[in-house]
């Protein structure tokens, strides 16, 4: 009896060990089918955005080449040569733009989008948001309507993301509404209180809109209106995912009000810190006559391993009658700077990632030198490293200033007139 007790029992534990497998084995397939479904849709993400970006690489590309080509072949007609040059100039910039947001989207993905606040005054950022726009509506034959506001406050804010959230939102009603319609900008509702300032700011525009589709996945990477003609396509999508990082990181919220062919309107209410100090002084508004003056006769050790970077800049440099000596690499930068008396240099313009002595390294030699200009003269760094992290290695190398690569002539000169 207890023999047969102990044979059911134990086909009983085997039934259920069976079962056990059996679903084990269900649950496994299942996973591993979840798995590659999962896996398949993020190679097709990856494929479709290698699709989408190089497309928008090459558009921008095929102008490059194509007008350097024609403007090649035009060598003795200055006009067109002039028109091509303006042609690569914009797609150039549309080019950058596209970088930027990509690195921009890259930091987000990794959590390490962050906002860097300082004194910033607010009619300064009015007076850039209507310059820029209004350049960019007259272009295009756009009507570009904002209020005059004298808000005469400093506010905490980080200046570049609080601008770049403005201008993306600004860019796009710009490029969705047709020749002849209008783009608005206002601020209003706004308030101080609690020492903040409180307000919403509203882009309005009468374009072409968008359906509720588009809306529901608007801060989604890599989408955009779909126009009918395929060469009014702009852009990789990715405006509208920073704006919105930007907002939540600054605490604020992002509205948005849209109808297919009734244009679109955008209201975004956020509530900053008001500074208690005054905004560093900038020398954007330097004469070009100012500018001479200051850097005429100025002598510059030009720190760069790349010969094409060296011929650019130098010419960048002689245009305004400043003399430029040349190092390869930090290794000889810091020996040419000991070589030569007290005043011989007047400031150095320093690359990065070099061989035989990167350009931290060589700031930091240059700072240790005995030489007596060692802790005073000017060391800027130009490097394609823009990140908040890389203008801080910078500066605990012991920089003065930082420009991205590609750098503006003009940014160039304000800077070194700054600093001379």
């Amino acid at each position: 009896m207890w023999n047969n007790v102990i044979l059911m029992g134990l086909a009983a534990v085997l039934a259920l060990f069976c079962a056990i497998v059996a679903v084990c084995v269900v649950l496994v397939r299942r996973a591993n089918r979840e798995r590659d479904a999962a896996m398949q849709e993020v190679s097709d993400a990856k494929t479709k955005f290698l699709a989408r970006i190089s497309n928008d690489i090459k558009t921008p590309m095929n102008v490059i080449i194509g007008t350097t080509a024609l403007g090649m072949e035009e060598a003795d007609n200055p006009e067109k040569v002039l028109r091509h040059l303006q042609e690569i100039d914009t797609a150039s910039r549309f080019l950058m733009t596209l970088l930027n947001d990509l690195v921009d989207a890259s930091k987000i993905e990794m959590g390490r989008f962050r906002l860097h606040p300082k004194a910033y005054a607010f009619n300064e950022f009015l007076d850039s948001m209507r310059t820029i726009t209004e350049t960019a509506c007259r272009e295009k034959g756009v009507r570009f309507v904002m209020p005059e506001e004298d808000i005469n406050i400093n506010v905490m804010v980080d200046p570049m993301r609080f601008s770049q959230l403005f201008v993306n939102l600004l860019s796009n009603a710009v490029k969705f509404t047709p020749a002849g319609g209008t783009v608005t900008f206002r601020v209003c509702n706004y308030a101080i209180h609690n020492n903040s300032f409180s307000a919403d700011y509203i882009v309005a525009d009468t374009g072409v809109g968008m359906n509720e589709a588009l809306r529901d996945v608007l801060f989604e990477p890599f989408t955009q209106t779909v126009s009918a003609r395929a060469e009014e396509r702009h852009g990789a999508g990715l405006g509208l995912v920073i704006v919105h990082n930007i907002t939540e990181l600054m605490g604020g919220t992002i509205e948005i009000a849209s109808e297919t062919g009734q244009g679109t309107t955008v209201k975004v209410h956020l509530e900053v810190e008001l500074a208690m100090i005054q905004p560093e002084k900038k020398t954007d508004n330097l004469r070009e006559v100012q500018i001479r003056e200051i850097l005429d006769g100025k002598r510059v050790l030009l720190v760069e391993d790349h010969p094409l970077n060296v011929e650019v800049t130098k010419n960048i440099l002689e245009k305004q009658k400043i003399e430029v000596v040349c190092a390869e690499n930090g290794e000889v930068a810091v020996r040419m700077f000991k070589e030569h008396e007290s005043g011989y240099f007047d400031a150095i313009l320093m690359d990065i990632f070099m061989p035989a002595m990167d350009g931290l390294e060589a700031a930091r030699e240059l700072r240790r030198t005995k030489h007596a200009d060692a802790r005073v003269i000017p060391i800027i760094a130009m490097s394609a490293g823009d990140s908040y992290e890389d203008v801080a290695a910078c500066k605990e190398a012991g920089m003065d200033a930082h420009l991205a690569k590609p750098v503006e002539p003009q940014q160039l000169y304000r800077v070194l007139c700054e600093y001379l």
